[in-house]
């Protein structure tokens, strides 16, 4: 036994059958050592000398899966979820007079011209985000306050009195942040806007008091916000959330070796599960090496925003196709890191045509079993969970310790690692990528330790060397 390679002797157990015939053992005895070796294979996947004995699963097979787990929504059940928003008013309580005004307020909002409409039409996006605040407040109306639906009109979004309420209730019953608040108040502005703007006849609807209460209140949420401790980013929030770079590159190799099409049993796995690794794979790795919005992500368009050239893929966005230019009106361009063109080809020319779809988006929901679901865009809270999960597994196969990291976090990461071990010609450049000015990545992102923020002015007062 000692001369036969483990290599080898992992394919064992599928050729019992023939064994038993051949050495004429009896089934049960056959069972008997069956169940035997598979103990003995399970304890053996546990040790940490089992990948290296066993070969790196790059090419043929996944890494083996450890006894215990780690799943996000399980360990993370009966805690707080930011996102959770039950009092939002459902699809079906929506009555068809509620569904016209919102129909009104969209085109007000996204028409390229409406008559006596001041301010210039927002993207869909945006719309869509003031459409939820209001489906939160009409909610909140009916599930807390005691309006029936049929009373339910989207101009009492508009009283500021009942909107103090609303988020009076958001921040001392539901938890939510001033951030939360001036979001809502935003959207019941521009509700507002909708319900006088063929009244007004001053610049910027100064004239409506509506307008003017509402803006009013905004400017005393944002002095309370400025003041209002970043949970997300508490010092307790990021250690549950941030990694290093370097760690972040292993997560990358780890959740590359795990799409291979064998199990770490040599068991030939689903189509479909090797298509959610890569996947998984690929949208973890961009986000690494270039850190850019979610949505962005989300978003990319094989042909429109992500393009194949002889030195590697290109993304190329647009104005309306990133956060900051439908305000600055410039593109961004640039090449996704050339580590990952082979992976991206393969990605594109194997395994995503695997799903047809009557659109090019690069990257599709797959879990879902429903064919209308199926091949269809992600949304921002589905990708933002794909991630997340994503990584909490890893890295607690990987370091025991697991940390649920966000598409977010990634730009944290990676603003940090670059201004403490980078170039500073790199970092407009990283920025831009970003979307972002240096200043604003340097505030925002920029995560270095107190100490860490220091050490470059070790020994200023020597003279720099000129040889």
């Amino acid at each position: 036994m000692e001369q036969v390679l483990l290599r080898e002797f992992r394919d064992v157990h599928k050729h019992f059958d023939a064994i038993g015939v051949s050495l004429k053992i009896s089934k049960g005895t056959l069972a008997n050592y069956r169940s035997v070796l598979s103990r003995f294979f399970r304890w053996m996947e546990q040790q940490d000398w089992y990948e290296s004995a066993f070969g790196v699963y790059e090419g043929e097979r996944t890494p083996p899966r450890k006894v215990k787990g780690f799943n996000l929504g399980g360990d993370r059940k009966g805690k707080r979820a930011y996102s959770t928003t039950t009092y939002r008013l459902a699809p079906h309580e929506i009555t068809p007079l509620l569904d016209s005004q919102l129909s009104g307020f969209n085109r007000f909002m996204t028409a390229p011209e409406v008559p006596k409409r001041q301010d210039n039409p927002v993207r869909a996006v945006t719309f869509k985000s003031y459409r939820s605040a209001a489906l939160m407040f009409l909610g909140w109306l009916n599930h807390a306050e005691g309006f029936a639906l049929d009373e339910l009109r989207l101009e009492l979004m508009s009283d500021r009195d009942l909107l103090e309420d609303f988020i009076a209730y958001g921040i001392s019953d539901r938890g939510n942040s001033y951030g939360w608040a001036m979001n809502m108040a935003a959207a019941a502005l521009n509700v507002a806007k909708w319900v006088h703007y063929r009244q007004s006849k001053s610049a910027k609807y100064r004239d409506i008091e509506a307008v003017e209460l509402i803006r009013a209140l905004l400017s005393e949420l944002a002095v309370k916000h400025k003041k209002e401790p970043k949970r997300t980013i508490s010092k307790e929030a990021l250690q549950e959330k941030l990694l290093t770079l370097q760690e972040c590159m292993q997560v990358n190799q780890y959740l590359r070796k795990c799409c291979a099409p064998r199990t770490a049993t040599g068991e030939k796995r689903r189509t479909k599960a090797i298509l959610v690794s890569w996947q998984r794979y690929l949208i973890i790795s961009i986000l690494t090496y270039c850190p850019v919005r979610q949505r962005e992500i989300r978003e990319l368009e094989f042909g429109r925003t992500l393009f194949r050239e002889p030195e590697g893929y290109v993304m190329r966005l647009q104005p309306l196709d990133h956060k900051v230019g439908g305000r600055t009106g410039k593109e961004r361009e640039f090449f996704l890191p050339d580590i990952l063109t082979h992976d991206l080809d393969e990605w594109l020319n194997v395994w995503r045509p695997k799903v047809p779809t009557h659109h090019q988006r690069v990257f599709i929901k797959l879990r879902n079993q429903k064919l209308d679901v199926l091949g269809t865009p992600y949304n921002d809270t589905q990708l933002c969970g794909l991630v997340a999960r994503a990584m909490y597994s890893a890295t607690g196969y990987l370091f025991g310790s697991p940390k649920r990291t966000t598409p977010h976090d990634f730009r944290r990461i990676a603003i940090t690692w670059q201004r403490q071990h980078g170039r500073r010609d790199q970092d407009e450049a990283l920025a831009e990528i970003m979307g972002h000015s240096v200043r604003e990545a340097n505030a925002t992102y920029n995560y270095l330790a107190a100490r860490d923020r220091t050490a470059k002015a070790k020994n200023w007062w020597k003279p720099t060397s000129t040889v």
